[in-house]
């Protein structure tokens, strides 16, 4: 009989045994300090810095288009011009006037000598032929802005009037790109996010054209008046191509790393469970078990989240595996 109850007694520990469930491997994090720059993001439009809206300065119909989109062109090259039936007369006009002007002048400059006429009759002359030299100027002024040339050598980017239409005074007829490799996304941003922005933060830029490609940026300009149409501050960041072919147009995401920072005890977020508003529970390590602890949370700062309350600097967390322990529960750590 005792031999039986003793090989009883010791089938029951082994039973014990190996229905005790292993103390699960988890990864632990040490509480601290950690100071975070605040990030401002947007999204805008991808172009050139490098291009140039090139208009007539007077309105008319475009008699001639020598230049075809995507085409390159030389400096001082001719790529459009109006019909100039309408400018040529006006400069004649203005010329005949200026002629007679001159002769009145000089009529009354030679009466003035032979004390014919007096000072007022020839300070008159000057004047009208003052007002006939400018009114002259002016005209070739214009009629020679009525023909657009090539300010520098470059590829014309996009193309917004044919030959034939009707067009207004500084309505632009090409986009020109000079062809250096310079790119802004420009970006609206709030009141609240642009008191954050300051010229030289640092920016990632996404693009859907490349996803999973990220570009780094530079905050080059900041607006100092609201945007009536948007009602945000346009941002401009000046980006490098990274040796991908870029294309004006491009919807672009940015993402702005700016000066302002905080300092607070911040956790993994991975190492929240049961997380609901500004409260979250955590697995403490401690004495080779789990122990579950309330925390209030703050702001979330990519992948770690503030805690204003409930844990303390040197405090160990359980971050991976987390979700699969319970309060008292024994655990191990898992070392890389």
């Amino acid at each position: 009989m005792a031999v039986i109850a003793g090989a009883c007694s010791s089938g029951k520990e082994n039973a014990k045994t190996t229905t005790e469930k292993p103390a699960p491997a988890v990864k632990t994090v040490t509480v601290e300090n950690h100071t975070f720059h605040e990030t401002v993001s947007s999204s805008g439009m991808l172009t050139s810095k490098s291009e140039i809206k090139l208009a007539f300065k007077t309105g008319g119909m475009i008699r001639k288009s020598y230049v075809s989109e995507g085409q390159y062109v030389k400096a001082g090259q001719l790529l459009a011009e109006l019909d100039l039936s309408e400018i040529d007369a006006q400069v004649n006009q203005a010329r005949i006037g200026y002629e007679k002007a001159k002769r009145d002048h000089d009529r009354a400059e030679k009466l003035y000598r032979e004390e014919a006429a007096t000072l007022t009759v020839l300070n008159d002359a000057k004047s009208g032929l003052e007002i006939a030299t400018q009114t002259l100027e002016a005209v070739q002024f214009n009629q020679k802005l009525s023909r657009i040339y090539a300010p520098v050598s470059g590829r014309i980017l996009m193309k917004l009037a044919e030959q034939g239409e009707l067009i207004g005074p500084f309505a632009p007829v090409f986009i020109l790109g000079t062809g250096e490799q310079a790119y802004v996304v420009n970006a609206g941003l709030t009141d609240r996010d642009i008191v954050k922005v300051a010229l030289g933060d640092r920016a990632e830029v996404t693009l859907d054209a490349y996803p999973g490609e990220t570009f780094e940026g530079r905050v080059t300009q900041i607006a100092q008046m609201i945007t009536p149409a948007t009602g945000t501050y346009a941002v401009e960041v000046e980006m490098a191509p990274n040796g991908k072919r870029l294309i004006s147009g491009f919807v672009a995401r940015m993402s702005v790393h700016t000066q302002k920072s905080a300092s607070t005890l911040a956790i993994p977020v991975e190492a929240l469970v049961n997380a609901q508003g500004n409260q979250a529970d955590v697995y403490l390590y401690s004495g080779g078990k789990a122990l579950k602890r309330q925390v209030s949370i703050g702001k979330v700062y990519d992948t770690y989240v503030a805690v204003s309350s409930g844990l303390q600097a040197g405090d160990i967390v359980i971050t991976t595996g987390s979700g699969f322990v319970s309060d008292g529960d024994p655990v191990t750590i898992n070392k890389p």
